[in-house]
């Protein structure tokens, strides 16, 4: 019978995990199943919170403990050698799953090697947060975006057969290794499941986060395409982000008027990012494969 674990990678997350554990701890389901979550470097008490939440878990729950902080593509992967079983589920701390989650994937990853699920951006935001909320950064799923669909992270199912075949995330891509991930399955063959079940997925909902958000993003994104080149994708270069700088305020009133601030702060994150990025020459993270050619 297939054993399935949850990886939750946790970076200061004690006021916000709680949510997520119980969560699991309501989850209505016969599967064997257990828990890692990693602390990537906590300064928080977060083996208090997981402590608290235990008599809800199953028994195998265990909390593995990085020295520094390494970003959410090590700390994946982190717990996903720690864990033991031949299906993969990995979940963000502050969002929330529902009760069928756990058996949802499951079913999903009976059909495919890679699977999501749904997003519900109301749950968990108070309207005024989502009205501030630029359009294009409430993500769907399966979005193309570049050059292929990808699976956001904490919605992300995985077999452990795929994950060995990848190599896991790309530990140079912290900020974008789930898109680079689903881009390596799928330029290895695999397809994308959706299972039947929504995870509430919670939003930044201050300008400070959304201006970090949009940095980490805009600084991987160069090495992301640099990547991808063989494939098609184009490369960042100087003269197109310096005409991304004179869009500004053309893709700033884009986002209309409740969220204008906020699409400018994760813009100049973003192009903060970028610039960072150009100037340090950041290699290329981990090469790909040529593409064949007929």
């Amino acid at each position: 019978m297939s054993r399935l674990d949850v990886v939750l990678p946790c970076y200061n997350s004690a006021h916000c995990v709680g949510r997520q554990l119980a969560a699991l701890g309501r989850q209505r389901t016969d599967a064997d199943w257990g828990l890692v979550v990693v602390d990537d470097g906590s300064t928080d008490d977060l083996a208090g919170v997981v402590d608290s939440h235990r008599h809800e878990l199953p028994a195998d729950v265990r909390v593995v403990t990085r020295s520094g902080r390494g970003g959410t593509g090590v700390a994946r992967n982190t717990g996903a050698r720690a864990a033991r079983g031949d299906r993969l589920l990995f979940l963000d701390a502050d969002d929330e799953i529902a009760e069928d989650h756990i058996d949802a994937m499951a079913a999903a990853l009976d059909k495919a090697e890679l699977v999501t699920a749904g997003i519900d951006y109301r749950r968990l935001n108070p309207p005024a947060v989502l009205r501030g909320t630029p359009p294009d950064q409430l993500c769907d799923i399966l979005t193309a975006s570049l050059f292929k669909p990808h699976v956001l992270g904490g919605l992300m199912g995985m077999s452990r057969a795929l994950f060995d075949e990848l190599g896991g995330f790309d530990e140079q891509l912290p900020a974008l290794a789930d898109i680079d991930i689903s881009w390596r399955a799928q330029l290895a063959g695999h397809t994308i499941g959706v299972a039947d079940t929504v995870v509430s997925v919670s939003v930044r909902g201050t300008h400070r986060g959304r201006f970090r958000r949009g940095r980490f993003q805009g600084r991987d994104i160069v090495a992301l395409r640099r990547k991808y080149v063989p494939h098609g994708v184009p490369p960042v270069t100087w003269r197109a982000h310096l005409t991304d700088w004179l869009r500004l305020p053309a893709t700033t009133a884009r986002a209309g008027a409740p969220a204008a601030l906020s699409a400018l702060m994760w813009e100049l994150g973003w192009q903060a990012g970028v610039l960072g990025a150009l100037r340090s020459q950041v290699p290329v993270p981990s090469p790909l494969p040529s593409p064949e050619t007929p």
